[in-house]
C-alpha cells in the first residue's frame, strides 16, 4: 500500500474557508486521481471540534480542489489519498484559510499523524450474538434483531445472596490505555458494523452470560438439580467459577443442605466430603464448560460414585465466548473498547489482554481514537453500547452518543488503508438425542 500512497499539498480560491475554521472532505476530487472517498472524515471532525475550531464538513465540488488557483484570501488543502485495491482511491483532506496558522499547523499535524498509520490491515470482531445456537451464521447483521433461544421456556434470574454464594463477578475497570494491564462486521460493499453486545438495548445478562433477551434454561436447570440433590441427602459440590460478568441471580433458593463449592482444580483436589458415595455435583452458571470439566476430573478421580447434572443442561455461551476472544487477541496488535456498557464479552476481553499484554484502548468517542492506537496489522474491536442511549449521528463530534462509536471505528479503519473486516463466531450446539428426555441426574 505504500507504494499507492500520495501526499499532496493544494491551494485553492475555489473552497473558501474562513479564519477559525477546519474544512472536512466527505468526498472530494484529486486533480490527478479522480474521485476520492473519505470514510475517515467522521475521525478529523472529531479532533478539530476538540481542538476548538468550528468545523465545516461536506463534500467538496470537483472544482474545489484543481491545483493552481491562487489568491490573497486563498486556501490551502492538506491530503493524503491511497488506492483501493478493488479500484478507485480513499483519503483524508483538511482545508483552512491560507493565513490562519493555528488551522493550517493543526491540518498539517493530522494529516502527518494519520498518514504514517494508512496500512492494510485487518479487524476482527467478537459478539455474544453469534455465539447462541440458533442465531444466523453472518452475525447479527441488523442492529436490535431478535435473539434466538438456547431452548424451550423463558427463566427469569432472581438473586439470593446468603453470603459466599452470590457469585456475581466483580467489576472491571476498562482502562484508558493499558500495556500491562484484552455484526457482522463491515461487508465487502457496506461499512455499518452493528453494536456487539446485548441483544436488546437496556436488557441484564443472564448468570449463565447470555444476553437476557435469550431464553437460556441452564441456571434454571441448575439449580433444580442442586435442590433434587440435596433432597435425596447427597452432598453437593457447586463446579466451576463464573466467568466476569456472569453468574448474577444465582441462586434463588436458599439450599437446604451442604453445598461445598470447587472453583479449580486445586480446590478440588483438597475438598472434604462427609460420604464419598453421597455426592453430587452442578455445573456453575456461567462458568466456561472447558475449565469446569478440568474441576470436574479431579473430582471423578477422587470420588468415582461422583453424580450430577447431566451435560446437556449446562450452557456453552461463555465457554464459546472464551474460545473466541483467545483467538481473536491471539491474531491481534491492539484492543479497541467502543461504547459504555459492560458485559461478559468485553470483561473476558480485558482480562485476556491483561495476562498477554496486549495494547489497550477506550474509545467511547472519535476524538480519543490516536495514531497509535491503529498502528498494526491486526486490531480487534469489540463494542457495547450502554443501555437506554439512542444512536448517534456520525458527525456528532466529541461526546456524542456512544453506540456510534464502534459502527464510526469500523468505518474510520475503512478510510485509513485497505481494510478487510471478520467477525469470529465459535458456537456449541447441542446434537439431537434418542433418548426421550433428560434423565434426572447422570453418574459421572
Amino acid at each position: 500500500m505504500n507504494r499507492s500512497k500520495r501526499s499532496d499539498l493544494f491551494l485553492s480560491t475555489s473552497l473558501p474557508v474562513p479564519p477559525g475554521t477546519v474544512a472536512v472532505a466527505t468526498r472530494w476530487w484529486h486533480p490527478l486521481r479522480g474521485p476520492m472517498d473519505c470514510p475517515a472524515h467522521p475521525l478529523l471532525t472529531a479532533h478539530a471540534r476538540q481542538a476548538g475550531f468550528t468545523v465545516d464538513v461536506r463534500p467538496w465540488e470537483e472544482s474545489a480542489v484543481n491545483g493552481d488557483d491562487r489568491g490573497p484570501g486563498g486556501t490551502t488543502v492538506v491530503a493524503v489519498s491511497y488506492e483501493r485495491p478493488e479500484g478507485g482511491h480513499r483519503g483524508i483532506a483538511l482545508a483552512a484559510h491560507s493565513e490562519d496558522s493555528a488551522a493550517m499547523a493543526f491540518a498539517h499535524r493530522q494529516i502527518e499523524s494519520w498518514q504514517a498509520v494508512l496500512r492494510t490491515r485487518r479487524v476482527l470482531y467478537v459478539s455474544e450474538e453469534t455465539t447462541l445456537p440458533g442465531a444466523p451464521p453472518e452475525g447479527p447483521s441488523r442492529t436490535g434483531h431478535a435473539l434466538a433461544p438456547h431452548a424451550q421456556g423463558p427463566w427469569a434470574p432472581t438473586t439470593w445472596a446468603p453470603g459466599g454464594l452470590h457469585t456475581s463477578a466483580p467489576q472491571l475497570p476498562i482502562p484508558e490505555t493499558s500495556h500491562h494491564t484484552t455484526p457482522s462486521p463491515s461487508h465487502p460493499r457496506s461499512s455499518a458494523v452493528p453494536p456487539q453486545g446485548t441483544g436488546a438495548r437496556g436488557a441484564a445478562w443472564l448468570p449463565c452470560g447470555c444476553p437476557g433477551a435469550s431464553a437460556c434454561p441452564s441456571a434454571a436447570a441448575a439449580e433444580r438439580s442442586l435442590h433434587r440433590s440435596l433432597a435425596r441427602g447427597d452432598e453437593v459440590v457447586i463446579v466451576g467459577a463464573p466467568m466476569a460478568g456472569t453468574g448474577g441471580g444465582w441462586l434463588r433458593r436458599r439450599p437446604a443442605g451442604a453445598v461445598k463449592r470447587a472453583a479449580s482444580e486445586a480446590e478440588a483436589k483438597k475438598i472434604a466430603v462427609l460420604d464419598p458415595e453421597r455426592l453430587s455435583f452442578v455445573v456453575t452458571p456461567g462458568a466456561a464448560v472447558s475449565e469446569a470439566t478440568a474441576v470436574l476430573r479431579v473430582l471423578r478421580r477422587r470420588f468415582p460414585r461422583l453424580r450430577g447434572q447431566h451435560p446437556w443442561e449446562w450452557c456453552y455461551t461463555t465457554d464459546d465466548l472464551d474460545a473466541a476472544v483467545g483467538s481473536v487477541l491471539g491474531q491481534s496488535d491492539a484492543l479497541l473498547v467502543t461504547g459504555n456498557g459492560d458485559s461478559p464479552l468485553v470483561r473476558t476481553a480485558l482480562a485476556r489482554a491483561a495476562r498477554s499484554g496486549l495494547r489497550v484502548r477506550k474509545v467511547t468517542s472519535l476524538d480519543l481514537l490516536r495514531p497509535q492506537d491503529v498502528d498494526g496489522a491486526t486490531i480487534t474491536v469489540l463494542h457495547t453500547p450502554a443501555p437506554d442511549r439512542s444512536e448517534g449521528s456520525p458527525d456528532d463530534g466529541p461526546g456524542h452518543r456512544e453506540e456510534g462509536a464502534g459502527w464510526d471505528v469500523s468505518r474510520v479503519l475503512d478510510g485509513l488503508g485497505p481494510t478487510g473486516h471478520v467477525c469470529r463466531t465459535v458456537r456449541s450446539a447441542p446434537l439431537p438425542s434418542e433418548l426421550k428426555g433428560p434423565p434426572l441426574v447422570s453418574n459421572a
